[in-house]
Parts: structure tokens; sequence; C-alpha cells
């Protein structure tokens, strides 16, 4: 999604809750991480003696995660939860950090994510769609690995293109608006960031689109204006003057 927020030079850690998180999702994980930025410090929780962490044993070195085991004596509900908790805040006083990406769909990390962003930090949830919203909302974006990996599945097989869910038409004028200038036209990387500010799961590839681009130009209120600049193109829209209903 490099629309929406190109690569900076974001240093990251890693936090993979093994007891929520399919080993599955690893893959799409550390690809959308390492778009946002550099990651620094992989760790993944869990109680690796058991043989459900078989799969995740596989993958340790494949990619160069730091397993941190959580023994069966002090392994409660929430223990592995608490374990990340604890060196996600010890995370902020010794690293160098701008971001911290917490890979589970487990509500109890609602309050982590708020205190993480108190300190400055920017907070990258991956997850899966059952994930609930005031998680989302706490997070700066938030990934849906069970969709994309749907999509991946989907394109792999050749098979025909998912069906796509309604498009929130409403939120992307807004977007638009909000972005522009006085000519009320707007650069499309801007309206990317102003959506994910509003919607902190929005992702174009959440609704059948590979790119911001595709699914703007598939909402008929919208116009787009590809412009040539020094920095090379750029691609402009504004909600039409006119008016008119979206695609959907």
């Amino acid at each position: 999604m490099a629309e929406l927020d190109p690569a900076s030079g974001r240093k990251l850690a890693l936090l993979i809750d093994a007891d929520n998180v399919r080993s599955s999702f690893l893959p799409i994980i550390i690809r959308e991480a390492s778009a946002i930025g550099t990651i620094v410090v992989r760790r993944v929780y869990g109680h690796f003696a058991s043989s459900t962490m078989a799969p995740w044993q596989s993958l340790l070195h494949e990619y160069a995660l730091t397993p941190v085991h959580v023994p069966p004596a002090s392994r409660g509900k929430n223990a592995t939860d608490m374990k990340l908790a604890i060196e996600a805040m010890d995370l902020l006083h010794q690293k160098h950090l701008q971001g911290i990406c917490i890979a589970s769909s487990d509500s109890d990390f609602t309050t982590l994510a708020s205190r993480i962003r108190e300190d400055g930090l920017e907070v990258f949830g991956f997850g899966e769609k059952k994930t609930t919203a005031p998680y989302v909302a706490a997070c700066d974006r938030f990934f849906y690995c069970d969709l994309l990996l749907d999509q991946e599945k989907a394109d792999k097989e050749a098979s025909a293109r998912p069906q796509r869910v309604k498009l929130p038409i409403d939120d992307i004028e807004f977007a638009v608006d909000d972005a522009s200038g006085d000519d009320g036209w707007a650069t499309l990387g801007m309206v990317g960031h102003v959506l994910v500010k509003r919607m902190p799961d929005f992702d174009p590839r959440n609704f059948g689109y590979k790119k911001l681009s595709d699914l703007v130009g598939d909402v008929s209120a919208i116009e787009i204006r590809r412009d040539e600049t020094p920095n090379g193109p750029s691609i402009m829209v504004r909600v039409k003057p006119a008016g008119g209903q979206g695609r959907r």
C-alpha cells in the first residue's frame, strides 16, 4: 500500500502473540511491516515446548524471529499477553523506535496500543477480521491478515476476483474534501493518509483492489487527474463539482 503510507526511515519492533496468530500469516505480517519501516526487533511469544508451536518452530530461522518462551508453570490464560505487554513497555525506553507492530486479534491489547501511542510511537496491528473495533481504533493502522491471505490465494489460483464489499463512499469523499486545496484538488497520497486516520483498518485490498488509485477510480463521484511534476507523475483527485452518485 505504498500510495497510503510510503516506507520511511521508521525503526519498528514486531511482537507476535503466537497463541493468537496463525503461522500462515507470518509472510504477510513481515511484508506489510517491512513496507512501513525497518523491523529491528522480531519476537514471537508462546509455550515453545508445546507441540502447538511446531508450525512456528520452522519459521524462526527463516524470518530471524527471536522466540520468547512462556513456560507452563507461569502460563495462565493471559500469561503470554502479559509477557508481550511487559516487553513492549520495556522497548519504549530501551530502543530508539518509531513504532511497534502487535500481531494478535486479542482485544486485551487495546490498552497496550493506546499506551504506546501516548508515548508518541505509532502502533500497527495485525490480526483477523474478528478483531474488536476498539482495538482496531487504538492502532494507527490495522491489517486484516485473513483477508489479505484469502486475496493472495485467489490470485494464485487465478480465480475470479473476490466479490467486493460495499465501498465507504462517504468516507472517501470526506477524505478528498479534507485533503483538498482551495481549487478542490488533492493528491491521492494525502487522501490515503486522511482515510487511514479516519479508518485505521482501511486498505484497498479489503475491498478487492490492489491500489488506492484503482479503488478511487471506481467511485463515479470522484474525478482523477494525472499531472507531471519535477518529482514524477502525481495523481490528483477531487469530488466532481456537479456531484453524482458513488459506484456502490
